[in-house]
C-alpha cells in the first residue's frame, strides 16, 4: 500500500511538473509571437500574459490586448482575451472574445458588444497552425460605427462555421445562420422611408464552398490573407418582411480578384427590391428604368410578375442582369 501510495505521488508531481512546463511554454510561446509582430512593425500592446487551468488545461489570459496592422490598417483591442486548449489536444483551440472590444479597418472604426461570442478552433500543430475547422456562436451582438450614432447594426443569434474539406488543402466549406439582423437606423431609413417594413431580417443564411490560392494557416495572420479563387454558392438566401431573395452559383476569381461565372437569382416581390435599391443609391435612376423595364417583361414571361427568376452573369469585369449591363463587378480582394 505505501508502494502504491509513493507511486501516486510521484505520478502527481509528474503530472504537475508537465502542466506547469507546458504553461511556461504556452506563456512564452505567446509573448515570443507579439515580439515577433512588433519586429514586424506592428503595434502590440499589452499586460502581463496569465496562464491557469491546472491540471487538465492551459487557460491563458491576455488583458488589455492591442494590436494594429500598419501595412492593412487593421486593428483590434479589448479589456481580455481568454484561449483555452486541452492539456491532450494541442490542436483544440477554445478562444472568447470580450463582451466589448473594438475593430478598425481603413475605412471604419466598429465598438463590438455582445452577450456570446465564442470561436472554437481545430489548428493543425505540424502544418504551421493550418485551420481544419472553426465555428464561432454569436448571441446579443451590437456593432456601432465610431462617431456616428445613428450607424449600428445587430443580431439576435448567428452561428458561422468554416471546415476544409477532407483531402483538400485550400478549399472551405463556409456555412453561416443569422437571426434577428438589423440594419443601421440610416440605411434602414433610406430603403423603407414610410417605416412599414419590420425592423429586422427574420432570417438571412449561406452555404458555400470557397477556393482560396492556399490554405489559411498562421501566415495568413501574420503576412498576408488566402484570396479566392473559386466561390461556389449552394444556398444564399435572406428574408425580410414580404421579400425573399435566394441565390445559387458559382465563380471562378483572377489574381486581380476579378470573378468569371453565373449567379442564379430568385426574387421574391421584386420590384419593391429595385426601388429600394434606387433609394438606398446602389443604382441609377437611368438603371433603374432599364432594369424595371427589362426585368419585368422577365418576369411577366415567367407567368409570376411578383416574382424574378433571373441569372447573374459576371463577365469581363462587369455584371450583367440577363443581358442588360448592371455595371463593374466588385473587386475579391481580402486584406
Amino acid at each position: 500500500m505505501k508502494k502504491v501510495l509513493i507511486i501516486i505521488a510521484a505520478l502527481c508531481l509528474l503530472a504537475s511538473g508537465v502542466w506547469f512546463g507546458l504553461a511556461a511554454a504556452s506563456k512564452s510561446t505567446l509573448a515570443a509571437w507579439f515580439e515577433a509582430r512588433q519586429a514586424d512593425g506592428w503595434l502590440v500592446s499589452h499586460d502581463p500574459i496569465e496562464v491557469k487551468g491546472f491540471p487538465l488545461s492551459l487557460n491563458a489570459t491576455i488583458p488589455n490586448l492591442e494590436l494594429a496592422d500598419p501595412e492593412t490598417g487593421w486593428l483590434w483591442s479589448g479589456p481580455a482575451i481568454l484561449i483555452d486548449q486541452a492539456l491532450l489536444s494541442a490542436g483544440d483551440i477554445s478562444v472568447t472574445w470580450p463582451s466589448a472590444h473594438v475593430f478598425a479597418t481603413p475605412e471604419a472604426r466598429f465598438d463590438i458588444a455582445s452577450a456570446q461570442f465564442q470561436s472554437n478552433l481545430q489548428l493543425e500543430p505540424t502544418r504551421n497552425l493550418a485551420v481544419s475547422g472553426a465555428a464561432t456562436q454569436l448571441r446579443d451582438l451590437t456593432l456601432q460605427r465610431a462617431n456616428d450614432a445613428a450607424w449600428q447594426a445587430s443580431l439576435d443569434a448567428a452561428t458561422i462555421t468554416f471546415t476544409r474539406l477532407q483531402n483538400e488543402d485550400q478549399t472551405y466549406d463556409l456555412n453561416a445562420a443569422i437571426e434577428g439582423l438589423s440594419l443601421p437606423q440610416g440605411l434602414r431609413a433610406r430603403l423603407d422611408p414610410a417605416g412599414v417594413m419590420p425592423t429586422i431580417f427574420e432570417q438571412s443564411s449561406l452555404d458555400a464552398t470557397l477556393t482560396f490560392d492556399r490554405p489559411w494557416d498562421l501566415d495568413a495572420l501574420e503576412k498576408a490573407r488566402p484570396q479566392f479563387t473559386a466561390i461556389q454558392i449552394d444556398e444564399a438566401s435572406a428574408i425580410w418582411g414580404d421579400m425573399v431573395l435566394r441565390a445559387s452559383g458559382a465563380v471562378t476569381v483572377d489574381a486581380q480578384g476579378i470573378a468569371e461565372g453565373d449567379l442564379a437569382l430568385r426574387a421574391e416581390n421584386w420590384r419593391a427590391m429595385l426601388d429600394m435599391a434606387l433609394r438606398a443609391r446602389v443604382i441609377s435612376q437611368d438603371l433603374y428604368q432599364m432594369l424595371d423595364g427589362g426585368l419585368g417583361l422577365f418576369a411577366q414571361l415567367s407567368g409570376q410578375p411578383e416574382n424574378l427568376d433571373i441569372i447573374l452573369r459576371f463577365s469581363g469585369g462587369a455584371v450583367f442582369a440577363g443581358p442588360i449591363p448592371i455595371g463593374p463587378a466588385p473587386r475579391l480582394i481580402l486584406r
